[in-house]
């Protein structure tokens, strides 16, 4: 059997081929990571913000977000008879609801976390002393 030259130069791409396509692969897989960038030629990508990540400190948490002095925030959910409390400093609480001169009040048993909001306002106090100072909220009337 006679191989001509063609023959011989088919062979030869094909082979090569065959180990171009499986080092590729083989990169891929077990390469460094690649990062491709692609220019924005023709302004298609819209600009992204950060905006509710850095007005909501609390934000995988469910209730209403109260901005409070010194930069400290909590969220509170209120359910019927209690409240759900996540504060800024990574605490969770739950206090139910008690008598209130004004305002409506949460503490829990000895008085030693109290909970007050009133309209838009809140305000944590523990342990006699304010925690949680001048904390608004944009609620909807």
């Amino acid at each position: 059997m006679k191989y001509g030259a063609w023959n011989i130069a088919i062979g030869i791409a094909l082979i090569a081929t065959f180990f171009s396509i499986v080092g590729m692969v083989a990169y891929l897989l077990y390469g460094p990571p690649i990062t491709i960038v692609v220019p924005d030629f023709l302004g298609l990508k819209k600009a992204t913000t950060t905006e509710n990540t850095a007005s909501d400190p609390l934000l995988g948490y469910a209730g209403i977000l109260f901005e409070c002095d010194a930069g400290s925030a909590l969220k509170a959910e209120f359910l019927e008879s209690s409240v759900h409390l996540a504060l800024s400093d990574g605490r969770r609480i739950s206090l139910p609801q008690v008598i209130s001169a004004s305002g409506v009040k949460y503490a829990n048993t000895d008085d030693s976390f109290i909970f007050y909001t009133e309209n838009n306002n809140a305000l944590v106090e523990e342990n006699g002393s304010a925690t949680y100072i001048n904390c608004t909220t944009a609620m909807p009337n």
